[in-house]
């Protein structure tokens, strides 16, 4: 049952993170920036020191035999999957403005982000339905971290594919979150445990680029240091007071 909750908690965030309302709130600048500090604060204080753990794992599980670091090898690599995306998001954006057209992605290019972020979005699914992995303990500060990346990156994601994504693009990110949810439900497809730590290393890397994005200066946003500021270090705090104790 907490799995579920939390999968549906997510879901909801999602959807009601891109609606016009909410991408209309006089303070979504300050909102954004700080829920931005949060889940990077997550990612640096938990998240990957408890991937440094799960090596161990992967080593004793024989995965890829012969490399080193495998978990930080596939942090990098949903960075760059990450970073790629984006960056085709933007030149297609540029392509459409210079063609006199609306300032959004062309459709290939919004296919393209919309199946990356599905695959990212399965994955964490996926994981929410494995709560006794101690890399996603306690499993509600990973849903809070997750959510609020979920609100940061239904903002960039609205700014770059429009009415698109606002009508049917988030459900399809969505139908991918609980997709995963109900397939990490499932006894027989159960990964192991060396396997599910890539999954996170990948998870992480992505969701580090995907939040660090949004924080950069190429739209007419203006980003808030002082709230990223403030949501990293408070919710950094909470971290090291219940991570150790979970």
């Amino acid at each position: 049952m907490t799995s579920l909750w939390a999968i549906l908690a997510l879901a909801i965030l999602h959807l009601a993170a891109g609606t016009t309302a909410a991408l209309r709130l006089p303070w979504q600048a300050r909102v954004l920036s700080a829920a931005a500090g949060i889940s990077v604060a997550y990612i640096f204080l938990d998240l990957l020191p408890s991937l440094a753990d799960g090596q161990r794992l992967i080593d004793e599980s024989g995965i890829l035999p012969g490399l080193e670091r495998h978990v930080f090898i596939l942090a990098l690599v949903g960075f760059t999957v990450a970073f790629w995306v984006e960056t085709e998001t933007r030149r297609s954006r540029r392509r459409q403005r210079q063609a006199g057209s609306v300032d959004v992605t062309g459709d290939g290019t919004f296919w393209l982000s919309v199946l990356s972020f599905v695959a990212l979005n399965a994955s964490i699914g996926y994981i929410v339905a494995n709560p006794g992995d101690e890399t996603v303990e306690p499993l509600w500060l990973f849903t809070l971290a997750m959510g609020l990346h979920f609100v940061v990156n239904d903002h960039a994601l609205t700014e770059h594919h429009g009415d698109r994504y606002r009508k049917w693009g988030r459900w399809l990110l969505v139908a991918a979150l609980l997709g995963g949810w109900i397939a990490g439900m499932v006894p027989a497809l159960e990964v192991p445990s060396g396997a599910l730590a890539l999954l996170l290393a990948y998870i992480s890397g992505g969701v580090l680029l995907n939040v660090l994005r949004h924080e950069l200066p190429d739209t007419d946003r203006t980003a808030d240091v002082v709230a990223f500021a403030v949501g990293a270090g408070v919710y950094g705090a909470l971290v090291l007071m219940l991570v150790p104790a979970a």
